[in-house]
């Protein structure tokens, strides 16, 4: 029950984030991404409890990621993952990229890693560009 009911919440981040996407301007929400102003509120944990919550939130995203939702995309998914990373202190960093898909379409892409681990998917090699990190 608590599992169900912490996917849920996630789903909403997403989906409120997904909403923020599709409103401010890029310049803006890049510049909210980059000052992150919601680490103000990051909790103190103890180890434990930060690896505990850590591997909660990677299992939330990995569940996240290989459902197909409505309003959500990878960004949001990686922009929620952010914030709830930011808030327990787990260093990451967000990844914007182009896929190039064989039949010539762009399509903007973006994922989160902890440092050698993506927590979201990211470029499939070979078939795509790595733009900006922030």
């Amino acid at each position: 029950m608590k599992w169900a009911l912490a996917m849920a919440a996630f789903a909403l981040l997403d989906h409120l984030i997904w909403v923020v996407v599709r409103t401010l301007p890029g310049p803006r929400l890049i510049r909210l991404s980059r000052q992150r102003p919601w680490r103000r509120l990051a909790l103190r944990l103890s180890p434990q409890r930060q690896q505990w919550c850590y591997a909660r939130i990677r299992s939330l995203l990995s569940r996240r990621c290989r459902q197909d939702p409505v309003a959500s995309t990878c960004l949001s998914r990686s922009l929620a993952g952010r914030l709830l990373l930011d808030l327990i202190g787990v260093p990451n960093e967000l990844h914007l990229g182009m896929s190039l898909f064989e039949d010539g379409r762009k399509v903007p892409h973006g994922w989160l890693t902890d440092g050698p681990r993506r927590l979201t998917p990211g470029l499939t090699p070979g078939y795509g560009t790595h733009l900006y990190t922030l």
